[in-house]
């Protein structure tokens, strides 16, 4: 067992519920890798049967560093709860969540925790490989994402979000942190719960949780982790306005609470999705459930309402008859 914040050591919780080969496959990916410090891979469990946790107790370790943990957590009722339940075994210098269904390159996390000491951020965020695979739809994606390499700044963060800059990655397959950090960024998450519980929101938070209130994240362009894209995946199925509302106020959040001074065009942007999500809130019990409270006025700019209606009709016209 690990002593409090063992130097050179990560600790990689799976969350996990009724998918036991995806799991085999990520916990293979967390053994194989090159890294030679102290590895602990928490897998938590709230499947309805026993099949991961054979896979888990047959799992066949080869590496003196590496640890495998089984958790079996009966008693959750949201999909947060299993993220909550393994996070204060953490004692390792290094943490990360990975979801159940994606995978890590054999590099990841010897490049990362390189980078962290060398550059001396909390935070490293990698591209990451997108394997589709929908019945009319499959292929693989490399750096999925397009972003300049280096230490990223908050102005850069509210333009990505806001649409006026590049698309950053926010999964947590993608993401290594410094142990403090990856803690307080995640009960901090917590605090707006109506997004949190259903995984929405808290990946932003916490990935760029270190770039407003720590000491930076830093943005590397090499694919070191794979992402799945199937039928069955929480994101894709759920409401899209739901989780970009959710991403949208975990950005305030960070805002509000590093006093980050936004420009007349931000600010603009933000009045007009605020006044918009009022809007859908007084027809909608979900979107005005997950409403927090801001410094931000909302206010709606017509044009660019009816303008976003127009480009969604368009949309489906295009993909109805393609």
């Amino acid at each position: 067992m690990y002593d409090t914040m063992t130097e050179n050591s990560v600790t990689l919780i799976i969350p996990t519920v009724n998918r036991p080969e995806l799991v085999r496959r990520c916990v293979e990916s967390i053994h194989n890798q090159s890294f030679t410090g102290l590895i602990k891979c928490i897998v938590v469990d709230s499947s309805n049967n026993q099949k991961t946790e054979k896979i888990i107790n047959t799992f066949k370790i080869t590496k003196n560093n590496f640890e495998l943990v089984y958790r079996k957590n009966s008693n959750s009722l949201r999909a947060i709860d299993n993220w909550i339940f393994a996070i204060d075994d953490i004692e390792s210098e290094f943490s990360k969540f990975i979801c159940d269904d994606d995978w890590l390159e054999e590099t990841f996390l010897e490049k990362k925790i390189r980078i962290i000491k060398d550059k001396n951020v909390d935070c490293v965020m990698s591209n990451i490989k997108i394997h589709k695979d929908f019945s009319k739809k499959k292929g693989v994606t490399n750096d999925y994402y397009k972003f300049d390499e280096g230490l990223i700044n908050q102005n850069q963060i509210v333009n990505s979000f806001l649409g006026l800059d590049s698309i950053l990655p926010v999964t947590p397959t993608a993401s290594l942190m410094k142990s403090d950090v990856f803690k307080d960024s995640f009960y901090s998450s917590l605090e707006h719960l109506d997004c949190t519980e259903k995984l929405f929101g808290f990946d932003f938070y916490m990935s760029y949780y270190a770039a407003f209130l720590g000491n930076g994240t830093y943005l590397i362009n090499n694919s070191l982790s794979n992402s799945w894209a199937g039928n069955d995946s929480m994101t894709l199925n759920a409401k899209k306005a739901n989780i970009s509302y959710c991403y949208f106020f975990a950005l305030l959040r960070l805002i509000d609470r590093s006093n980050f001074k936004t420009t007349t065009a931000q600010n603009k942007i933000i009045q007009h999705m605020l006044g918009v999500i009022i809007l859908k809130g007084i027809f909608n019990k979900q979107i005005k459930k997950i409403q927090i409270t801001t410094a931000y006025k909302p206010r709606i700019i017509f044009t660019k309402l009816l303008l976003g209606y127009l480009k969604k009709i368009f949309i489906k016209f295009k993909y109805k008859f393609s």
